[in-house]
């Protein structure tokens, strides 16, 4: 029965499986149209997977170090502002409240969206159960952890010597 394709020939079939798998070849990830026909479409797209992996890390540190510039530009501001305190009187300056104006909110939320769809989409190739992408997964957020994280483990000396946590 002729289902209106005529004589096209549609080529073989996406292999989805909700099971664990290591499909390679017609192995179909979000939509038909990303259809692997080859090892090396299979080899770029676990790549492209690992670098999105990388990247979303990267976007979690570039949207840290634009709150600490944030932070560092409203202190100097506020520093500038307050008298100076005597450091040896133990007394700290008031405690001022700051909110990121809606330009820099904008900034912020378009950093914090990419990362959240970016990890989104993550996790629905990681449903598909396949081995080499949960591989590529696992090892694309370790390495950018590795090379992205390590700035959320620091402290000052003062911090360190009084035990108290990073």
């Amino acid at each position: 029965m002729d289902m209106g394709h005529g004589d096209m020939d549609m080529g073989p079939a996406c292999k989805i499986s909700m099971l664990w798998n290591w499909n390679t070849i017609d192995a179909c990830f979000l939509a038909s149209t990303w259809h692997v026909r080859s090892k090396g479409g299979f080899a770029g797209s676990i790549i492209g997977i690992f670098l999105l992996c990388v990247s979303i890390e990267f976007v979690r540190r570039v949207g840290r170090e634009y709150d600490r510039r944030l932070i560092l530009a409203a202190k100097s501001t506020v520093a500038g502002v307050l008298p100076e305190v005597d450091a040896n009187k133990g007394t700290d300056a008031p405690a001022m409240p700051y909110q990121p104006s809606w330009v820099q909110q904008i900034i912020r939320g378009f950093a914090y969206g990419s990362q959240f769809t970016a990890a989104f989409l993550v996790m629905l190739l990681g449903m598909y159960f396949n081995g080499f992408v949960l591989f590529a997964i696992f090892l694309g957020q370790t390495v950018g952890y590795i090379l992205f994280g390590r700035d959320t483990c620091t402290a000052s000396v003062d911090h360190v010597a009084s035990g108290s946590c990073c």
